[in-house]
């Protein structure tokens, strides 16, 4: 039976399509790709081997006519070019022989070409969160809120919806684009003080603002996904309701994010979430919690002493040395730095039977030597220190242990407290653990909903005697009291119900 994983004939041959960028002769592939697409005339036209042959030429890639046709039937065999079925005009059967076989690009073809320029142009930099789209976001979702699906133009409800799934789309790539250079910064050891100090200053007022945006925006966004949800299969419906594109097979083609209802799935998990799972705003939110714990990681180690842990800077300061040197500057670096010299190899025979290879033999034929860890680390067959004694933990488990009972028992009498107030909590005095465990179980209820409570909603969160109701009630508030501080909770009530009575009343 095979594998979810497994490929497809299908995929992997569409995969084949990344075959030129990856060879030897790469750079004459990419060239020949480019003739095809460098401009918006080159995607309709269909192109001769004598034609690219001379193109090339004027890029400066000299290559005969015979060898471009094998380049493109290559092309051709992993289907980024097709044969054009246009006939070729000749006047002479020289022309003729030259221009018959003509090559036009593909849909594959040009993805590819497009995603291989793209890595090309790739820089190791910074990229800033498109925060800005946050606003563009909302403003979209509550212009839609306000649609009325059986009276819009599809025409122009399409653009409005393309439009804020492509500010959907360019927040989560750059999101994405931020932290993947964030985490190739901060598992680096290399960094010394000056540069630790300036990245820590912008990488902590960055993280702060881009995160107070998020916590800004994240409740509005969520009422207004919640508020057009209901929508969502009409609108889609009318916007796909205009004149549309046939394919040759006489299917739709395909249109831009957002105007199928499975799209708007995506945009609700990055939102809102789900029930039994938080949203991917509140992800990217604890992710830079993740990172400023990183940083603290390479504080700790800049601030105990001034040991290397890292060659990165003396490897790069040493290639900048090589790369200006000349040629016998280079060897003399060379030999310093590595105590490599050229060798001189004198043959006799082995004196030790176990060991036939000499010590004179050259390591570019002989086997690979089974060299000590110690050795190879220290560079010294010296044992240092002595065997350590076994340490005892019992102690220490026994106080986790002990740790772990109080904070049970703390835990059941707070779980008492707050079960002997039946019914609704409406100003309640408690203890500052009972306060904790009760903020514990609100919690616990709204996200096992997964969305905002509506008006007269209700979500809950079980403990083995009794239940905890949160319910949305407009002009009711809920106020705790405990050591700490005041707690009020305006529009929501909480219940206390017992367990029986919460089960009769849901049968």
């Amino acid at each position: 039976m095979p594998s979810e994983i497994d490929l497809t004939h299908v995929q992997r041959v569409r995969l084949e399509a990344l075959r030129y960028a990856c060879g030897e002769e790469s750079a004459t592939y990419l060239a020949i790709m480019r003739s095809f697409t460098g401009d918006v005339a080159g995607l309709l036209s269909d192109q001769s081997a004598a034609e690219v042959a001379g193109r090339l030429a004027e890029l400066g890639v000299e290559l005969c006519t015979d060898t471009v046709d094998d380049r493109l039937s290559y092309l051709v065999e992993h289907g980024n070019l097709a044969r054009s079925p246009r006939e070729a005009e000749a006047r002479s059967l020289r022309e003729y022989l030259q221009n018959r076989a003509r090559y036009q690009l593909t849909q594959r073809g040009e993805l590819v070409h497009r995603f291989v320029e793209e890595l090309l142009g790739h820089t190791e930099s910074a990229r800033e969160v498109s925060t800005e789209m946050l606003g563009g976001i909302l403003s979209g979702l509550q212009d839609l809120a306000r649609v009325d699906p059986d009276t819009a133009d599809p025409d122009t409800l399409a653009r409005e919806i393309g439009t804020l799934f492509a500010q959907f789309e360019r927040l989560v790539s750059s999101t994405r684009d931020f932290y993947t250079y964030l985490a190739q910064v901060l598992v680096r050891y290399d960094l010394d003080r000056g540069e630790f100090e300036a990245f820590k200053t912008a990488l902590l007022d960055y993280l702060q603002r881009f995160v107070d945006e998020i916590a800004r925006h994240m409740p509005q966004l969520a009422e207004a996904l919640v508020a057009v949800e209901p929508a969502v299969p009409g609108l889609c419906a009318r916007a796909n309701s205009g004149r549309r594109l046939l394919g040759v097979d006489g299917e739709r083609a395909r249109r831009s994010s957002g105007l199928d209802r499975e799209d708007w799935a995506g945009l609700h998990a990055w939102f809102v979430g789900a029930p039994g799972r938080d949203s991917d705003a509140a992800g990217v939110r604890r992710l830079a919690t993740e990172a400023m714990r990183a940083l603290l990681v390479n504080l700790r180690r800049i601030a105990k002493g001034n040991r290397e842990q890292s060659r990165y800077t003396d490897l790069l300061t040493l290639a900048s040395w090589f790369a200006e040197a000349e040629d016998d500057t280079a060897h003399a670096l060379w030999a310093s730095a590595f105590g490599l010299y050229s060798c001189r190899h004198l043959a006799f025979a082995a004196d030790d039977d176990d060991d036939p290879v000499p010590a004179t033999a050259s390591w570019w034929r002989t086997p690979v030597a089974d060299v000590p860890l110690a050795l190879r680390r220290t560079g010294t067959r010296t044992i240092r220190g002595r065997t350590g004694r076994k340490e005892d933990f019992a102690a220490a488990k026994a106080a986790r242990i002990a740790e772990r009972e109080r904070a049970e028992r703390a835990r059941a009498a707070a779980l008492a407290e707050i079960g002997s107030r039946r019914g609704r909590l409406g100003v309640v005095r408690l203890s500052d653990d009972a306060r904790a465990v009760l903020l514990n179980l609100y919690a616990q209820a709204l996200v096992g909903r997964g969305r905002p409570l509506a008006d007269g909603a209700t979500a809950e969160a079980d403990t083995e005697d009794w239940r905890l109701v949160v319910e949305r009630s407009p002009g009711a508030d809920t106020v705790i009291v405990s050591p700490e501080g005041r707690l009020e909770l305006t529009g929501l009530t909480l219940h206390v119900v017992p367990r029986g009575a919460a089960e009769r009343r849901t049968g």
